[in-house]
């Protein structure tokens, strides 16, 4: 009855179901599983031109509750769906220099776009793994709102993923990478991912990571695929970085925070983003 139990959780989780610190190329084991409620807020009054370089728009807030989780069917096959069940998105009111209000303002709030999926594990050795992660975006999301403050792109997504990862075990250091192609559709631009993270634990129960992860657009979407106010937009790349600290307050219980910046982007927004949230394993 235990084991039912859970996987209707994970079922329930996907079907509410993008990024939490988890097992990274590594599987869960039989049984096992990894959940985590995060929030990440970005406010931003700048934003990445498609040739790069910065430019001022009104402030556009977002906030994002996401779901997280894994399960291991067995050793070499982990399920995993991200939800973010809830995001909030706000554009500020647009006065001039007279003090004449040009927009009012506004907001749209609602479920976003989920991913599912599965990992598997390829080649094991005794500190390293080398694993293929399927992930389908599912288009939840609300794709039509009049001042483009959109919580979905209306686009079926496929990525695929290969991974790799190490542990210099007896030291408690880790290292993860990966490296992705993601088909979008709908008119958008396919693009290639890549990440990397480092890890250390402090007495069992402080993990210190730092991250590193960008996104490269092959610039072969349709000129209609727009995407709304830069947070689902067509052609994006970026290159991100930065810290996040986990604490285990208990064997099973655990909270998070972080901070993330960018070096260089395209269609994107540029402010730092700010996440926490706690987890159980």
């Amino acid at each position: 009855m235990k084991r039912i139990i859970i996987y209707l959780m994970t079922f329930i989780m996907a079907i509410f179901s993008t990024q939490a610190l988890h097992a990274g190329a590594w599987t869960q084991k039989r049984g096992e599983w990894y959940y985590k409620l995060g929030l990440r807020i970005v406010r931003a009054d700048e934003f990445y031109e498609p040739g790069g370089n910065k430019i001022d728009t009104r402030t556009i807030g977002d906030y994002t509750t996401t779901f997280y989780g894994e399960y291991g069917l067995n050793d070499w096959l982990t399920l995993v769906a991200s939800a973010p069940i809830f995001k909030r998105i706000t554009l500020n009111r647009q006065v001039n220099g007279r003090g004449e209000v040009l927009f009012l303002g506004d907001s749209k709030n609602g479920v976003a776009d989920f991913d599912i999926g599965a990992r598997v594990a390829l080649l094991r050795a005794a500190k390293s793994v080398l694993s293929a992660e399927v992930l389908f975006g599912i288009p939840i999301g609300d794709d039509n709102q009049s001042s483009g403050l959109l919580t979905g792109d209306g686009e079926f997504n496929q990525l695929i993923k290969l991974q790799f990862g190490h542990s210099f075990f007896p030291t408690a250091i880790y290292f993860s990478g990966e490296a992705g192609f993601n088909n979008r559709t709908e008119g958008f631009s396919d693009e290639f991912g890549y990440a990397a993270e480092l890890g250390y634990t402090f007495k069992n129960r402080l993990l210190f990571i730092f991250r590193l992860r960008g996104v490269e657009s092959l610039k072969n979407g349709e000129s209609s695929g727009v995407g709304g106010m830069l947070l689902f937009a067509n052609n994006q790349s970026y290159l991100s970085y930065g810290p996040e600290i986990n604490y285990m307050i208990t064997r099973m219980l655990g909270v998070s925070a972080g901070i993330e910046g960018a070096t260089r982007g395209e269609n994107v927004l540029s402010a730092p983003a700010f996440s926490a949230g706690f987890f159980l394993k």
